[in-house]
């Protein structure tokens, strides 16, 4: 079946459960994007940090980390519809959530893996609902440059980005280190 530009139409949580579940889609503005399948060498760095913040996590014994949640972000105020949504790469959070990351609860930590050197929606549209939504953290990894931006949250806005290139720690977990070497090395 085709979809037609009505299909895609989500303005009430009703909508949005009947979107179809094989597919990760996001809700901006009232309309659902589908959003296409990552290449191998983005789920590769994507996948290196899940697992790396996996096993730290669980080696600490607090967090949550995991691949591909639906985001919650409040709704601007005069946005269409009930529901504004964002599927990054990956989060890591203090609490699971049930079944996504309501409004008012989001993940400590968003990770958006680039697809492409430009990044233009992650730097742009992604960092402003990501800091409207609360998240005191945003990465932006860069594999084709090898290094990744640290945005952290203040007063409701991202800081100018630090970059990171070799060795850092998430300010949500500080007893986490994160060295990019071992990311990077999936890709290689």
């Amino acid at each position: 079946m085709i979809a037609t530009s009505q299909d895609l139409a989500v303005m009430t949580e009703a909508d949005w459960e009947r979107l179809p579940e094989d597919g990760r889609w996001e809700v901006v503005e009232g309309r659902a994007i589908l959003l296409p399948a990552n290449d191998i060498e983005h789920q590769d760095v994507a996948d290196a940090l899940l697992e790396l913040f996996r096993v730290k996590l669980r080696t600490l014994g607090y967090g949550y980390a995991v691949s591909i949640p639906n985001v919650r972000i409040p709704l601007q105020p005069d946005e269409l519809g009930e529901i504004r949504s964002r599927v990054p790469d990956l989060v890591a959070a203090r609490k699971r959530p049930h079944r996504f990351f309501p409004v008012g609860s989001p993940p400590d930590l968003v990770i958006e893996v680039l697809s492409t050197r430009r990044g233009n929606v992650e730097r742009t549209e992604k960092l402003d609902d990501y800091a409207r939504a609360g998240i005191g953290e945003y990465w932006i990894v860069n594999p084709f440059d090898r290094l990744v931006e640290v945005y952290r949250l203040r007063d409701g806005d991202y800081a100018p980005p630090e970059t990171a290139a070799q060795k850092f720690r998430p300010a949500a977990f500080p007893d986490i280190e994160i060295d990019l070497a071992q990311i990077w090395a999936a890709i290689d």
